[in-house]
């Protein structure tokens, strides 16, 4: 067979369908240390919204991550 016919077409498929590019995705955002208001964003992680929460609340995620049930936000790409 000819390397044409041996490439995966769903190689790096998931690299365009991370957590930091989906609509359920909400980045972490704490307070900078030694203000009263000032928003300090963590860009690394952050809560999926796509299902219900649980008792613990929204699952934490990395922008790293991905899912079977992402979907594309055309703000963030």
């Amino acid at each position: 067979m000819t390397e044409d016919k041996q490439a995966d077409p769903w190689i790096h498929r998931s690299q365009g369908m991370k957590c930091k590019t989906c609509i359920w995705f909400v980045p972490k955002v704490t307070i900078m240390q030694g203000t009263i208001d000032t928003p300090n964003p963590v860009r690394h992680l952050g809560r999926c919204r796509r299902h219900a929460p649980t008792m613990s609340g929204y699952p934490v995620v990395f922008v790293n991550d991905w899912c079977g049930d992402h979907r594309l936000d055309e703000n963030k790409v």
